[in-house]
C-alpha cells in the first residue's frame, strides 16, 4: 500500500512524497524522493537523432516504448531519473549493491549514498528485520527457498533468529560502553539489521533491478521491494511499466 510522508523543503514548506513498507514489519520504507522526466522523455530522447520532439503522448508514441522495450534499445530510458529513500535490512543492501558495482551502463548515472555506522549508532533493539515465517530450503536451486517449515518449528526458528539479534545488539552496545569506536563495534552486528539509503538511478537501470529481483529465484525479501518501486514509478512512466510487463521484462 502506498503511503505518503513529508518532507521540508528548503523553503520550509511540506512535501509530500510517496511511502511504501514492503516488509509489513512498520520499520521497513521505501520512499520515492524524487523524479525527472516521464514517458513523453523517453520517446523524445529516442527519437533525437531525427530532430523530432513530441508536446504530448500519443498512440504512435506508445508504440515506440514498445519497440524499444522488445528490442532492446535501451538509450532512451537513461532520461529519465529516480531517487529514493530505502530502510532495508542489511542483507538485502548487500544485494542490491550489486546492481551498483556490476552496472554495465553510464556507471556515473547510479547513485548510491548510505548511513554509516562509522558516524552513526544503532539506539533501538528494536530495529533489526525479524521474519514472521521462515521458509524451506530449495532442493532444485542451491540460492532459492520455497514454502514455510512446519508451524512448530517456525516457532523455534523465530525464538532462535531473535535472541541471536538481541545478543547481537547487546554485543554491540556492550562494546560501545567500553569506549570501543562504532566502526569497529558494528562489527557484531548481524545481517538483519536494518540500513539505509539514496538510490538514484536511471528507468533503465530501476527495469533491469525489477527485473532481475522478481524474476525466478529471486529472495523474497529483495522481490517486495522491487515490487514496491514498480508500483512508485508506474503512475510516472505508465506506457513504459505496461510494455515492459507485457513483453519481456529484461534489459
Amino acid at each position: 500500500m502506498v503511503q505518503s510522508i513529508t518532507l521540508p523543503k528548503m523553503n520550509d514548506s511540506i512535501s509530500m512524497v510517496p511511502e511504501i513498507d514492503p516488509l509489513n514489519d512498520g520499520k521497513s520504507r521505501i520512499a520515492l524522493l524524487s523524479h525527472m522526466g516521464s514517458d513523453l522523455d523517453v520517446v523524445n530522447d529516442a527519437r533525437a537523432s531525427f530532430d523530432k520532439l513530441s508536446t504530448e503522448l500519443d498512440e504512435k508514441d506508445i508504440k515506440l516504448i514498445r519497440y524499444l522495450i522488445q528490442h532492446h534499445h535501451t538509450s532512451p530510458f537513461r532520461g529519465v531519473v529516480f531517487k529514493f529513500k530505502v530502510k532495508a535490512p542489511l542483507f538485502v543492501a548487500r544485494q542490491w549493491w550489486k546492481h551498483v558495482i556490476a552496472s554495465s551502463h553510464n556507471d556515473e548515472q547510479v547513485g548510491w549514498n548510505e548511513k554509516s555506522f562509522r558516524y552513526v549508532a544503532i539506539e533501538d533493539s528494536e530495529d533489526f528485520y525479524i521474519p514472521q515465517s521462515f521458509r524451506q530450503q530449495s532442493k532444485s536451486n542451491r540460492q532459492a527457498t520455497f514454502g514455510e517449515i512446519p508451524e512448530d518449528n517456525n516457532e523455534k526458528a523465530l525464538a532462535i533468529y531473535q535472541a541471536q539479534c538481541e545478543a547481537s545488539y547487546k554485543a554491540y552496545k556492550d562494546l560501545l560502553e567500553l569506549g570501543v569506536g562504532r566502526e569497529q563495534a558494528r562489527g557484531v552486528l548481524v545481517p538483519s539489521v536494518y540500513t539505509s539509503w539514496v538510490w538514484t538511478a536511471s528507468l533503465q537501470t530501476v527495469l533491469h533491478f525489477i527485473g532481475l529481483r522478481k524474476g525466478e529465484g529471486a529472495q523474497q525479501e529483495i522481490h517486495a521491494y522491487a515490487s514496491a518501486i514498480e508500483q512508485l514509478i508506474q503512475p510516472i512512466v505508465p506506457q513504459t511499466i505496461a510494455a515492459w510487463e507485457e513483453l519481456n521484462r529484461s534489459f
